[in-house]
């Protein structure tokens, strides 16, 4: 062996599915600076009664989860100019949409505040990034300011010094009172320029803003809504437009024509004043629901009937149109074309929506779902911009959300990548009429956003985020992509056969399953569609403190939220070592109660189970919890782990160096066993699902607190975070070089604030020495410390590419190289934790964990409490070296 020896780290990068990598990024401030930034997104200062709804909303551009550390949000008193509320944000983070919640319970934040705290204005909120002196009482200021909204409730109230320091040029906003009869909110939007707006909205907390602009709305006066068609006299039909809130409406005239001979077969003149929410309804007369206008008496019903149909609307009066003539081509405001089967007439396609298809509205029969428009109100006259949903006359449309969102990405085999590159579009519309056809569920291209094509490799790799109106639908949007990526054989576009794969790399293994998608069907259930309930595997316990094993418990759940008989189901313990079932029990004859839940557990434990077991009945581990559906296979006890009738598995150890292959093989193929580490809590812990409503998705599940028959404790974010600063190399000198170094890896200028380099030695896992980090990733993307044995337990201090940084000495134990050398007994590590300086003799932790290394030079007496930090790499003891 040489005189030293190093331990280094090579990853491989690959793309799968971006959103995955997007969503578990979290950018640190500096990158934020460069790339997106945080932004106050919506706030509700006055909200009826007793203020129980105010909220502040926090939005961070890149749309993914973004650390928060270093920011500051401070409330100011326009009577005075001075703060009387300061927020430190250090540590929160937001969600995996990008949005971070302050405000009354009711809205469900992740910062509480009590109510009536946000005062009514003239006042300022104000967002401020760095080491300023943010303190309540302090006058406005500008230093360090990133984003500020100076709000009022009264027209007459001024802020003048407010405006003038946090938003010179730009006035106080006015939260109108009398925008809407029950409550109002100022949501920040994209302007016709792309330029950030405020406006008057519906309060919209953790979800994306409405962004209907009055200034679109005004230059097109109105727009087609949602259409609601009918198949005979007696069904509910409707057409409702939209336009600027409070508004009257006039010279408008609805034209409604046949698609196969572009004749006029109705009309009638619009008018009356659109609702709070910019809304007129258009419908029958005699109907259960009430319309803002009624078709004119006497008309032949149904008026809108299915395709191939189109609805327009023009500038003008309804003298101008004369049924069975031809359409004009001056004054269309807006128009909607669609069909059921037939392809409507080209030219009426070309007057009308140039460019652009007929909506298709496949559905089995008429009358149970609507077309809603859901681009309002960027464009017009675009089929694209609709979905088929449930019906809302009335009301704001039901739209596909970011908040249920996946990055898709697969790869075109194609020679002349550059011409593909202009066929974004082309490309999106094949791919819906791919997913539809697998899924048979109304998708559309106004599901998917941000498409784009690039050239890799093997040839165009096209990615788009795919949004959807709920977690069922999306992970049935998703298995229905799976299907389209493994279908063997080749795909048309433009009339030409391409390959699709999921990937344009090569000599990449792909992922057995995209995060997300259950792995198959299990059989004995139907397949997902919209909006399906399901039961799954929601905790278990399988491992309680001390001996007595009298509080373990599973804990099902019916995702409907509604009392669910268990008819037919079964649940199936598998021992690990064998591979065969030790427990089983036949859930016919119970329900789960009236929120979905249901208990197996302890006969002794408080919540009471609904089936009793025995103390210590669930195995700790490496084991199986396995539920099935069928009506005619019997599971008994010692059978063989079996996919028959699967419905969901989780496979779990407590001990990190226990394996049951068998078992992950059949129940969660391609995937790792869980882990319930018991660092987690000094008390008792369980694995709870959290990240996922995904049958058989190990990565679903995380430790947290215990909490049978309730809400699981997830903490935030929802995903796991991947390092922004990995530990690039370790080097251990021998005793002819005085040299021991740690290297870091990161972005070029990270900051290392906030960060902690923690030693870890011996079998029971117990920090010997920790030390708070500072200083920035230099250039080259490396950050090199000195590990200096004359110096003692310090700050490491740094500024750029390939500094060495020696540990200054400050209180507490010395560091020498026995805090870090390889131990003969048991493993050592080195470990990079997101918080404050860690106490010797502190048990490791994956709590606020961001990188670590694990070693031993005795690979024979490794393991122990350092095993869960990853694995561990055998190097030389130290008389080797």
């Amino acid at each position: 062996m040489g005189d030293i020896w190093h331990v280094g780290l090579m990853v491989l990068v690959y793309i799968w599915f971006p959103k995955v990598s997007a969503q578990n990024l979290i950018k640190t401030p500096r990158d934020q600076k460069t790339e997106h930034t945080l932004l106050i997104n919506e706030v509700n200062a006055d909200s009826p009664g007793e203020d129980t709804s105010e909220f502040v909303e926090l939005y961070h551009t890149s749309g993914q989860t973004a650390r928060l550390d270093g920011y500051y949000l401070v409330f100011y008193n326009g009577n005075g100019n001075r703060a009387y509320k300061v927020l430190n944000l250090q540590g929160k983070v937001t969600n995996s949409q990008g949005l971070f919640l302050i405000g009354s319970s009711s809205v469900n934040p992740a910062i509480v505040i009590p109510k009536n705290t946000i005062q009514n204005g003239p006042d300022a909120i104000a967002l401020y990034y760095g080491k300023g002196n943010y303190k309540e009482g302090m006058s406005v200021t500008s230093y360090g300011l990133v984003d500020a909204l100076v709000h009022k409730t009264k027209k007459t109230d001024r802020a003048d010094t407010l405006v003038r320091v946090l938003t010179p040029g730009r006035d106080a906003f006015l939260e109108d009172s009398t925008f809407r009869t029950m409550d109002e909110s100022i949501e920040r939007c994209r302007g016709e320029d792309s330029q950030w707006i405020f406006q008057v909205a519906m309060p919209s907390p953790g979800t994306d803003n409405h962004c209907i602009l009055t200034s679109q709305l005004n230059a097109s006066a109105v727009l087609i809504s949602e259409v609601l068609a009918a198949s005979s006299s007696e069904d509910f039909e409707f057409i409702e437009l939209q336009g600027p809130h409070s508004t009257m409406l006039r010279d408008i005239i609805l034209v409604l024509i046949d698609g196969q001979t572009k004749d006029i077969y109705f009309t009638m003149d619009v008018y009356g004043k659109t609702s709070l929410d910019g809304l007129l309804l258009i419908g029958p007369a005699q109907s259960k629901t009430s319309v803002d206008l009624p078709f004119p008496e006497n008309t032949t019903r149904p008026v809108v009937r299915g395709g191939p149909k189109a609805i327009a609307l023009y500038r003008g009066n309804s003298s101008s149109f004369v049924p069975g003539k031809a359409l004009p081509v001056t004054g269309l405001l807006d128009a909607f074309v669609y069909t059921s089967n037939e392809e409507p007439n080209p030219e009426l396609l070309e007057i009308l929506t140039p460019g652009r298809p007929a909506y298709k509205e496949k559905r089995h029969q008429l009358g149970d779902v609507s077309m809603n428009q859901c681009n309002c109100c960027s464009v017009t006259r675009d089929s694209l911009s609709y979905v088929l949903s449930r019906p809302t006359p009335g009301k704001l449309n039901d739209c596909p959300s970011k908040r249920f969102s996946q990055t898709l990405s697969f790869c075109l085999h194609v020679a002349d990548c550059q011409e593909w590159l202009l066929k974004s579009e082309d490309i999106l519309m094949t791919l819906v009429q791919a997913l539809d056809g697998s899924c048979s569920c109304g998708i559309s291209a106004a599901y998917f956003k941000e498409p784009k094509a690039a050239c890799q490799d093997l040839g165009l790799v096209f990615t788009t985020l795919l949004t959807a109106k709920s977690e069922d639908q999306l992970s049935s949007l998703l298995l229905a992509f799976k299907t389209f990526l493994e279908t063997p054989g080749l795909v048309s576009f433009d009339r030409r056969n391409i390959t699709v794969e999921s990937s344009c790399f090569k000599d990449i293994n792909v992922p057995d399953l995209p995060p997300g998608v259950p792995s198959e069907i299990p059989e004995g259930t139907q397949e997902p569609s919209v909006q399906v309930a399901k039961l799954l595997i929601n905790e278990v316990n399988p491992d309680n403190p001390g001996r007595g094993e009298d509080a373990e418990y599973i804990e099902l759940f019916y995702t409907g939220r509604t009392r669910f008989d268990l008819q037919g189901y079964w649940l199936v313990l598998y021992n690990g070592k064998n591979s065969r079932a030790y427990q089983v029990l036949d859930l016919s004859g119970h329900h789960t109660d009236e929120l979905g839940y249901f208990l197996v557990g302890s006969s002794t434990m408080s919540p009471a189970s609904m089936i009793g077991l025995p103390p210590n009945t669930i195995q700790n581990g490496a084991d199986a919890v396995a539920l099935y559906y069928s009506n005619t296979t019997l599971y008994a006890v010692n059978m063989a782990v079996t996919a028959e009738g699967l419905v969901d598995a989780v496979v779990y150890t407590s001990q990190m160096l226990e394996k049951a292959d068998q078992l992950v093989k059949v129940l969660v193929p391609g995937q790792s066993i869980l882990y319930e580490n018991d660092s987690h809590s000094t008390e008792d812990e369980s694995l709870s699902r959290c990240h996922s409503l995904s049958t058989k998705l190990q990565s679903s599940f995380q430790v947290t607190m215990v909490t049978p028959l309730g809400e699981n404790s997830c903490s935030s974010p929802s995903a796991p975070v991947p390092p922004a600063i990995r530990i690039s190399e370790l080097c251990l000198a021998g005793s002819t070089t005085p040299h021991h170094f740690v290297e870091l890896e990161g972005k070029p200028g990270t900051s290392l604030g906030g960060l902690s380099l923690v030693f870890f030695l011996g079998k029971e896992g117990k920090a010997r020495a920790s030390i708070p980090l500072r200083g920035i990733i230099g250039a080259t993307g490396l950050f090199t410390f000195a590990l200096d044995r004359g110096h003692g337990h310090g700050e490491a201090d740094g500024h750029g590419p390939g500094m060495w940084s020696v540990f200054k000495q400050i209180d507490g134990t010395n560091l020498t190289s026995k805090d870090f050398s390889a131990t003969n007994e048991g493993s050592s590590a080195i470990a990079v934790y997101s918080t404050s300086l860690i106490p010797g003799g502190t048990k490791a932790t994956s709590e606020n964990l961001v990188d670590a290394l694990v070693y031993t030079c005795e690979p024979s007496k490794a393991g122990g409490h350092l095993d869960f930090l990853g694995p561990s790499y055998a190097v030389p003891c130290k008389d080797d070296r």
